[in-house]
This record gives C-alpha cells, structure tokens and sequence, in this order.
C-alpha cells in the first residue's frame, strides 16, 4: 500500500517526538527519586539496570572493577535470592535504572565480628516506560512473601556472616514508576510518602558543584557528611573525615574506565588524611575547597582492592 507523501514525512517526526518524551520521562522518574532519597538518607549510589544482571566485567571495565561497583547493590540481590533465583532477573529486566539510599552504618554483628558494614537502606528501582510490571503479582508467585500493611510485603531472608539474625525486607510499588525494598518498614513508609508527593525533579544534588560531572554519567555515588556525636567512624568509613568535610562524590567515566573521587571540604585536612593512608592515588586540589583522586579502572591487579576503599568511604565496608 502506497502512503500519502505527509504521512511518510510525518511518521518519523512523531518517532522523534515520542522517544524525546519518552527520555524526558525517564529523566523525570530518576530525578524524583534522586530528590528523595538524597533527602531521606546519608549516602546515594545510582547504576543502570543492566550492572545488576550478571557478574565479571561490565563494558569496559575488568571483572574486579565491575564486582566491587556492584557492593551498593548487594543486599538487593541477596534479598531478591532468598524468595528465588530468577527474582531479581524478572525486576531488572523491567527496570532501567536502581538507586540505593543508606544511613545509619554500623559494624558487623556476631561472633566473629566480620563482615559487612550494616546500615537502613532503601533500594529504589525506577522502572521501564510503559512496563507493565506489578508487584502484587509477583508477591503472588512466592510463598515467602506476605502482607505487611497497606501495598506492602514483607519476607525474610537467610542471616550472613556480619548478621547472625534473618533480616526483614519490606517492599511496595508507587504507581507504573517504581518498586522500593528496604530492611526498615518506617524508612520504607518515609521515603514512599516523599515519593508519592515530591510533584518535580528538583534535588538537593542540582544545587552540588559536583552534579554537572555526576549527572553525565551512569554510575555515580554521593555522601553529604553528617557529623553525628557517638558514630562508629571506622563502619561509617569516616575515620579520615573531619568536621569541616561536607561530601564526597564518585563517578565512573566508562569511556576512559577510570573513576573520580571528589572531597569537598574547607581545608585540605580530610584529603591529607586520606593521602596518609596511601591505599588510593593521592587526592589533589582541583579547585576552591576540592580535591580529587582519579583511579584507573582497567588496571585489573590493583583496581578491586582500591574500589573496595572507595566503598568504604561511603558506608558499603567490609571487616575482614
């Protein structure tokens, strides 16, 4: 069938037209979740998706690299595992990106006394446009699974070695957007109430110098430092942080597989100290009040020992 001249100049404007809306929705869903979880908790990690669904390496970047950026996501697969193997592959195959918020660390509990770093946390996946995926039906698929109050659902999963106890995880649904799972049902009710009536994109993060380089990439974490008395520094990853820091940013450049480590602080003492320690390239002013580090990501014999210092400092830690 012959089409009109119009309709063939037409159709792919609309294409165009479509995919910028569809971006620009996306865009929109992760800047709400931004907005609210860098409110609610201490430390923000953001990753696409697809780092989630396998192991080894990712792009371009070596095996080691990629397993030690995947430590935010830990507790997400962990918990998803404990109701089947496949759960997490069904959510992530719906989702386009995961963020992690988390507070409060802690060192690891039991009788060895290693492990990992505890803390609250609360995944948040934003989901795909137009996916059709509803957590009730998958609640329904699992034994495990239970309600929990109003949209929510509540299963336990098996203690590791840093917590000799089961932990508790929680998880709702706000609207088509997104699926939250925490281990703190109070956290989980905050951050879904801010969710559902955050009404823009706006976040504390559009207002940080180091957004315009975060937001460009797909991979990034954020801290802004909370000098609480009584914190256990060493579980914190705040033993080199002094009073005056007030964050400390990260980011991925996956097309030069390399990544930055940015201190924000009034004096240089947080980066001296840090420097001291010698376990990352040395930190260097690169502006008013901000030194950076930058480690080479393909450089597979040092890089997993050096990006699991990095998630020390933002409470992702392990005692070995």
């Amino acid at each position: 069938m012959n089409l009109p001249r119009w309709v063939c100049k037409v159709t792919p404007i609309l294409l165009a037209f479509l995919l910028v809306c569809t971006k620009s929705a996306a865009a929109a869903d992760q800047g709400r979740a931004i907005s609210v979880l860098t409110e609610e908790f201490e430390t923000v990690f953001h990753a696409k998706a697809d780092l989630l669904t396998g192991s080894g390496g990712y792009r371009r970047l070596p095996g080691p690299a990629a397993n030690a950026l995947r430590a935010p996501f830990v507790n997400l697969l962990w918990g998803l595992g404990a109701l089947d193997p496949q759960a997490s592959g069904e959510i992530l195959r719906n989702a386009d990106a995961v963020l992690v918020g988390a507070k409060d660390f802690r060192p690891p509990t039991g009788p060895t006394g290693l492990g990992a770093v505890q803390s609250r946390f609360c995944y948040l996946i934003v989901l795909r446009n137009q996916s059709t995926f509803e957590l009730n039906g998958f609640a329904s698929k699992f034994a495990g699974m239970f309600p929990a109050g109003a949209s929510t659902w509540k299963w336990s999963a098996r203690p590791t070695e840093g917590h000799p106890e089961p932990y508790a995880l929680y998880a709702t649904q706000v609207a088509g957007s997104y699926v939250l799972i925490s281990n703190d049902v109070e956290a989980l009710r905050a951050t879904t109430t801010k969710l559902s009536s955050a009404n823009n994109a706006s976040s504390p993060l559009s207002g940080s110098r180091d957004w315009e380089h975060m937001s460009q990439h797909e991979l990034w974490g954020y801290r802004r430092y909370q000098h609480y008395e009584g914190v256990n520094k060493a579980a914190a990853g705040t033993s080199e942080v002094m009073a005056d820091a007030e964050s400390l940013a990260f980011y991925v450049d996956l097309r030069q597989r390399r990544g930055l480590v940015r201190v924000h602080s009034s004096t240089g003492g947080t980066p001296d100290k840090m420097n001291k320690r010698r376990m990352l390239p040395p930190f260097r002013a690169v502006g008013s009040a901000v030194w950076q580090a930058t480690i080479p990501l393909a450089e597979a014999q040092t890089v997993g020992e050096r990006m699991h210092v990095v998630m020390g400092l933002f409470g992702f830690g392990v005692y070995l």
